[in-house]
């Protein structure tokens, strides 16, 4: 047997010694640990993969669980405090240093075991190859995001303290799918790096090998055209036109409502989602309910003209009710604004809010859980302005949608249908595609490997060559020669040269085929 090498020594040594391999150290809650190498390193690490960065939860979810543990602290503190200001109670004062002491100890350990260690232990572990996400102390759980799926990376930082103590949520927008970072400090930082380790391993991807080509020109137009695939059908996109405020933040609807007002929706879209169209009850709505207000808007003054001659106090009294119905209209004004229907490629979402911030209340239902679309119209005039109601209905417990006293209505139950069987036409289409691809591939792969075999079979040209080479030549291959005889009909040549053959050069023929030829032969 021969001596092992040095490395290999050192190396199983270390393997024995590592109690993060398989079947050691079977009860261990760390989920990864700092080497001698200074680097991060975990249970299940591929050999050339290197953590870049480690993410906890932020450390300001700690203190609220911490508060019972840090208010005994301070009654501790007190009771200290007055203990030494009134000595003279001292025996009360040492009960309650002791009660208060006990019960800090127990709120103590019940934040350690409880909320501290939880936090701890969920973790996102960012490679140069993959993101995993681990929590859990006695029921572990893991999931790994690969780095090559990540498309785009957008943060979510919804409120002034999370921008006060610079927390918020990464959200990762990966082929099929999605996945959220929730509330790691400094986001930008985690969203740079995630964004940096994709430019670098979609840089590094080997571009894809081309399949074997005939080298006959014709054969391959043919294929391409064969190959071809159908036009996919594309769905409007209602944000083209809307500048993009915020690059770095959660993709949504890019419109805003309200004119001046810029009321935004705060919708979270799904990787692959965009609007399709924005939907707003009919201006007919807002008409009809400005215009009893505006009425008396404009007839109160009037009637004020005539009345103020009897009673001068008049005009305040008509300057407080103007005020009022101004009031009045700017909030039906409002009400009408900030309700709206945003119909998606994947969901249809349905807005309702009072005065914009007091309430929001928000319904959204999938295509595929829609069951029925039906359109009613309330009145003779709404007919004659195409005015109605659009209902939505789905299965179950699931809340219907109405998309209510909208113009068009006709309209967009047909828009609806047609964006609900838009993915199976578009799945439809794609595996017709692929398939033509993958048979274009199959046969442009047959027809060159054909092409080599009938180049490398085929019988070569032995004229002009004299016999021992003929016989050298065709022996590479793989084929004999036969002398048939001479032929005296070529005077110039010198004897002994190949001048027929048979069969003709390029013709197919079977290894271990034999050629017949005649030679030159001098008068």
């Amino acid at each position: 047997m021969s001596k092992k090498d040095a490395k290999t020594i050192a190396a199983e040594e270390q393997e024995k010694d590592d109690p993060w391999r398989s079947g050691r150290a079977r009860w261990n809650i760390r989920q990864f640990r700092r080497g001698r190498d200074r680097r991060w390193h975990f249970p299940g690490q591929q050999p050339d993969e290197v953590v870049r960065l480690v993410v906890r939860k932020h450390k300001i979810f700690l203190l609220r669980p911490a508060m019972p543990a840090i208010g005994l602290a301070l009654a501790l503190l007190l009771v200290i405090w007055a203990s030494t200001r009134q000595p003279a109670l001292g025996g009360v004062w040492l009960a309650l240093e002791v009660i208060i002491s006990l019960l800090m100890l127990a709120a103590l350990g019940w934040f350690l075991w409880k909320d501290f260690l939880a936090w701890w232990l969920e973790t996102y572990i960012i490679t140069n190859k993959r993101i995993i996400s681990s929590r859990g102390v006695f029921q572990p759980v893991r999931q790994q995001i690969e780095i090559s799926k990540v498309n785009q990376v957008g943060i979510d930082q919804d409120s002034l303290i999370s921008l006060l103590f610079s927390y918020g949520n990464v959200h990762l927008y990966l082929t099929g799918g999605d996945f959220i970072m929730k509330d790691v400090p400094a986001p930008r930082k985690v969203k740079d790096a995630i964004e940096g380790l994709s430019a670098e391993v979609k840089g590094s991807k080997k571009p894809e090998e081309k399949p074997l080509a005939p080298r006959d020109q014709d054969l391959t137009r043919v294929l391409e055209q064969l190959a071809k695939g159908k036009e996919v059908p594309k769905l409007q996109d209602a944000d083209e036109r809307y500048p993009l405020r915020h690059p770095d933040r959660v993709r949504g609807p890019r419109r805003t409502f309200g004119g001046p007002l810029h009321i935004p929706c705060d919708v979270h879209y799904a990787s692959g989602e965009f609007t399709v169209e924005y939907i707003q009850r009919s201006r007919y709505v807002l008409y009809r309910n400005l215009a009893l207000p505006l009425f008396f808007f404009i007839c109160i003054p009037l009637l004020a003209i005539r009345v103020s001659q009897l009673i001068p106090a008049t005009w305040y009294l008509v300057a407080l009710i103007e005020v009022v119905l101004l009031l009045v209209m700017g909030l039906i004004y409002i009400n009408y604004v900030d309700d709206v229907y945003i119909l998606t490629n994947r969901r249809i979402i349905d807005i309702q809010r009072r005065l914009i911030f007091l309430y929001e209340a928000r319904v959204e239902t999938e295509y595929k859980n829609i069951r029925d679309i039906k359109v009613t119209v309330s009145s003779v005039i709404e007919r004659l302005l195409d005015i109605g109601n659009v209902y939505i209905e789905t299965p179950g417990s699931s809340a219907d949608i109405v998309l209510s006293t909208v113009d068009h209505p006709f309209l967009i139950q047909d828009k609806i249908y047609s964006i609900k069987g838009y993915k199976d036409r578009v799945d439809a289409i794609s595996k017709e595609n692929a398939s033509k691809k993958e048979l274009q591939t199959w046969f442009a792969t047959v027809l060159a490997t054909l092409e080599g075999k009938w180049l490398n079979y085929g019988t070569p040209n032995l004229q002009r060559l004299d016999y021992w080479s003929a016989v050298e030549r065709a022996s590479e291959f793989g084929l004999r020669v036969v002398a048939m005889g001479e032929d005296a009909s070529y005077p110039d040549l010198p004897p002994g040269l190949v001048v027929r053959q048979n069969p003709p050069p390029g013709t197919v023929i079977s290894q271990g085929g034999e050629i017949q030829v005649y030679l030159s032969k001098r008068l």
